[in-house]
């Protein structure tokens, strides 16, 4: 899924590669080389906004001023960040920056960020002791790879031949796209994540009986909170998500293997949805229904320059006898996980890993989370504002997207009326305003994504007011 189609792309600079085609070069190309590209749609639309627009939503970075979630911070408007790390860049040893590090990550490292998933579980000390202790013994140490994206490359390269399918929501990152199709030349099998407002549960469950007939496998990749969407499924759609597995399961007898992005997994605004990464609770299940969290520094510590991220597989008891062949499995797994590291990026930046493994202390970890916190505070109330005021525009030809987190919220448009980059063009050019039209009429698409995050609260109102008046003129 792109965010244009070919069919319809005004105002976009699609790179059609013509004067390389008639060079030497391009003959030499492999196949890999002859498909791949860079989809221009997001930077498209985002550098027009730079340059454009008055009123920015295409961003999707955590913007604030610094006062705003720091004591005493300066009215400087610039990318959300946790304070303590200004002073650990100031305080690393030349050795923990120059030097290689270990092909998997820093030992140290891994070991903390497996701690920081098991805190994140949520899970109760005292009353459930059983499930912390599965959750420890039965997921692998995380291995560490460049960012979350190189982790989703990696476990998509490790699952997925060029005849398989991987199920997808028609409402994804685009990165998704070229990762699979485009470099690894893997199929994806689409489904509508929305079904009269509500997670398309059986929408999933039917792209997954497509799939199996051709393979005996399943492989899945969810994303909550959702990029683009903001979509954070409810504890009761997860429980009959995982029921209608287990019956797929049951039915099929087949591994399904669920890759889980969990780049936005801390931004969850809203207390009616699951509080935590789905990862857990399928991580508890029986049945070979095996979850891999791809997470990272990214998002969670506000360093997205640092390109640290994990990987982390879900074990099952029944593949094992003993403690033995458990620590040799999980060296098994971390061997192929590592060989693939080797083979692509050699290994993850040592410096960016020293501040991570720094930030993540056990003496440093509740002091860094509260002050993460004021920024998920300051995006909450973004959140309450945007969507508040979207329920009032009482437009019928534009829906919302259900969502309760992440940095983005979903307007769908009707396309009998308007086409999203018809949309983007005109709200850009006559308002002022810059958003990220996502349109694929084939993949049933045809909205605006708008980044609440890089846009402060009080400008939040005139923006909302610009959409309204560029709908009217559609009219």
């Amino acid at each position: 899924m792109e965010p244009f189609s070919k069919e319809d792309t005004k105002g976009l600079s699609i790179m059609e590669f013509n004067i390389l085609k008639n060079t030497p070069l391009y003959s030499c190309f492999s196949e890999l080389g002859k498909k791949i590209y860079l989809p221009e749609g997001i930077f498209f639309w985002s550098g027009r906004a730079k340059k454009e627009a008055e009123l920015n939503g295409t961003i999707g970075v955590a913007y604030s001023y610094e006062k705003d979630y720091i004591n005493g911070g300066s009215t400087d408007w610039g990318p959300c960040y946790v304070e303590d790390v200004k002073n650990f860049f100031q305080k690393i040893d030349v050795n923990d920056i120059v030097t290689y590090a270990s092909i998997s990550g820093l030992s140290e490292l891994r070991e903390r960020w497996k701690k920081w998933i098991i805190k994140k579980s949520l899970y109760n000390e005292a009353t459930e002791h059983e499930k912390i202790s599965n959750l420890k013994r039965y997921t692998t140490n995380p291995i560490v790879t460049a960012g979350v994206t190189n982790a989703i490359f990696m476990n998509c390269a490790l699952f997925l031949n060029t005849t398989d399918s991987i199920i997808l929501p028609n409402k994804r990152w685009g990165n998704y796209d070229n990762i699979i199709s485009r470099f690894l030349g893997a199929n994806i099998q689409s489904f509508e994540f929305f079904h009269d407002g509500k997670f398309n549960i059986k929408g999933l469950i039917d792209a997954m009986n497509i799939v199996i007939q051709n393979q005996n496998k399943i492989i899945l990749m969810l994303c909550f909170p959702n990029n683009p969407t903001g979509f954070v499924p409810k504890k009761e759609e997860i429980a009959e998500l995982i029921e209608k597995l287990k019956d797929f399961y049951s039915k099929n007898n087949y591994p399904i293997i669920i890759l889980i992005d969990d780049a936005y997994e801390p931004y969850i605004f809203s207390r009616h949805v699951s509080q935590r990464s789905i990862f857990y609770d399928i991580q508890q299940l029986e049945e070979n229904i095996i979850p891999i969290k791809l997470d990272g520094i990214t998002k969670e510590l506000l360093m997205y320059g640092g390109r640290v991220g994990f990987a982390t597989i879900g074990l099952k008891k029944e593949w094992v006898q003993n403690d033995q062949e458990l620590e040799i499995l999980k060296n098994e797994i971390d061997n192929k996980l590592s060989a693939i590291n080797r083979s692509t990026i050699s290994n993850c930046n040592h410096y960016y890993q020293t501040v991570a493994m720094k930030l993540l202390e056990d003496h440093n970890i509740s002091e860094i989370m509260k002050k993460r916190d004021k920024i998920i505070q300051v995006l909450q109330k973004r959140y309450e504002v945007i969507n508040a005021l979207l329920k009032d525009m009482n437009d019928p030809n534009v829906t919302v997207d259900p969502n309760a987190g992440g940095f983005f919220i979903f307007l769908n448009l009707d396309p009998n009326l308007i086409l999203a980059n018809d949309f983007a063009d005109h709200l850009l050019r006559q308002y002022k305003v810059g958003v990220i039209p996502i349109q694929n009429l084939k993949e049933k698409i045809n909205g605006i994504r708008i980044a609440y995050s890089s846009i402060n609260l009080d400008a939040i109102p005139e923006f909302i007011k610009r959409i309204t008046l560029a709908l009217k003129d559609f009219k």
